[in-house]
């Protein structure tokens, strides 16, 4: 078994493809956040890409680009000790991972030994898949959000980064992350009650497959089931752009949001968690 670096996303996507291709709907994560890199553009120094090869014969691949987790879907229990040494022999740091419960549990045991570090915290996810949708009757329209709502849409995510993850832990600036959203094609809904009062969004289908999320309603207008349209209105337009798979990711912690999503029409297809680590670890890296 080898372990191989790639250079770029281009080169990395090239082989991991048809891998991660085979099921989108596990590699979710994997499959959006490469079409947006590969979209963008993204130096090399900027992102690890790793390939795991049995008998010239891809058999596992994970990435991490920047601060986000290590996306480990892709990554089968038994290539772990292969990757973790390869990582640790040539010094490489990683600050969290996210993927399917058990293949978390298996790396960071191997990472925390190998590494000399421990779990800071996790977040257990629960990642659903639409069956047939059961649209709400809400009062208010769905409306779609353009670059002028991005100070309104970047103030939300900002507010549901603090509210889901804490201030620490906050996703990138909620403004810088709605403009990339709106112009890099994902939907972003809007839920109108008189003002706007929720919104979701959603990326555009990739290998016939879309996820919604962020999913937030503003604190004054809780209640009234504006989450629930508004999922279900990103829900349709991913369909009308062509998706078959229609997911989203729901904290596990959060079982009116588990409820509610349940109600709409989606389905448990599999249990996640991101684990982030503590640092330094005693590699110095």
């Amino acid at each position: 078994m080898s372990v191989v670096r790639y250079g770029g996303v281009g080169e990395f996507w090239g082989v991991v493809e048809r891998w991660y291709g085979a099921d989108p709907v596990r590699h979710t994560v994997a499959m959006t956040v490469l079409s947006r890199l590969r979209a963008v553009g993204v130096a090399p120094e900027g992102i690890l890409l790793v390939g795991v090869h049995r008998g010239g014969a891809l058999v596992g691949a994970a990435f991490q680009f920047g601060a986000w987790p290590m996306a480990l879907s892709g990554l089968p229990v038994d290539t772990h000790d292969e990757v973790v040494e390869h990582l640790i022999a040539r010094g490489e740091s990683v600050g969290g991972v996210h993927g399917p419960l058990e293949v978390v549990e298996s790396f960071v045991e191997r990472w925390s030994r190998a590494a000399g570090t421990t779990v800071a915290h996790s977040r257990f996810e629960r990642l659903y898949q639409l069956g047939e949708l059961v649209a709400p009757v809400v009062s208010g329209r769905a409306r779609f959000g353009t670059a002028e709502d991005i100070p309104l849409l970047g103030r939300w995510c900002d507010e549901f980064s603090d509210e889901a993850l804490g201030v620490d832990e906050r996703m990138p600036d909620g403004a810088e992350f709605a403009r990339d959203a709106i112009d890099g094609g994902r939907g972003a809904p809007i839920w109108v009650d008189g003002m706007p009062v929720a919104m979701a969004m959603v990326t555009a289908p990739v290998a016939g497959m879309s996820r919604i999320g962020p999913v937030y309603t503003a604190k004054d207008h809780r209640g009234n089931g504006y989450g629930s349209a508004v999922t279900a209105a990103a829900a349709v337009w991913a369909a009308e752009q062509g998706a078959r798979d229609v997911l989203l990711f729901a904290d596990q912690g959060n079982p009116v949001a588990n409820s509610i999503y349940q109600r709409i029409g989606f389905r448990p297809v599999l249990d996640a968690v991101e684990a982030v680590f503590a640092g330094p670890n005693t590699l110095g890296v």
